[in-house]
């Protein structure tokens, strides 16, 4: 009997291992909709379960815009907010532990308005969503001011 308890913990250990590792689509259920302010927390709860259901994931945001979720995986998801603002969500793993887990969220908001005029920021989270750092990525928005000084006036 012991060895058959013994069999049993050893086969059913990879499964609770398994069930501590957060999903980017368990954290982002979990998103502060300070975060992510053009979605409730149902426009999100709705774009997931479209997804599952291999539906086009859209829904009317917050601006009586749509959004749409583009992709999904266990570990990263994107969103096409708006036609100017793309956001994606990616799951990092970290060596150490950040508020007991060993994971943290990236934000990348990529805003396009035209060909030339593009940025990108990113921010890291924790797992329960704590500000750990933020930064521009890429930025040609100032640079048109550059074009329009560097030629000549009439």
């Amino acid at each position: 009997m012991r060895q058959l308890i013994i069999a049993a913990c050893l086969a059913l250990s990879p499964f609770v291992c398994s069930a501590q590792e957060p999903t980017i689509a368990a954290l982002f259920k979990e998103m502060p909709d300070s975060l992510m302010p053009y979605l409730t927390k149902n426009n999100r709860l709705d774009m997931l379960d479209f997804m599952e259901a291999r539906m086009k994931a859209e829904v009317t945001n917050l601006f009586d815009g749509k959004s749409e979720m583009t992709a999904l995986t266990a570990d990263s998801l994107t969103i096409k907010m708006s036609p100017v603002l793309t956001v994606s969500l990616k799951l990092v793993k970290v060596q150490e532990p950040i508020d007991s887990s060993n994971v943290t969220i990236s934000m990348k908001r990529t805003y396009v308005l035209n060909e030339s005029q593009a940025a990108s920021v990113v921010d890291v989270y924790t797992a329960a969503w704590r500000l750990l750092s933020s930064r521009v990525d890429h930025s040609t928005i100032l640079k048109r001011d550059d074009d329009v000084f560097s030629r000549p006036h009439l």
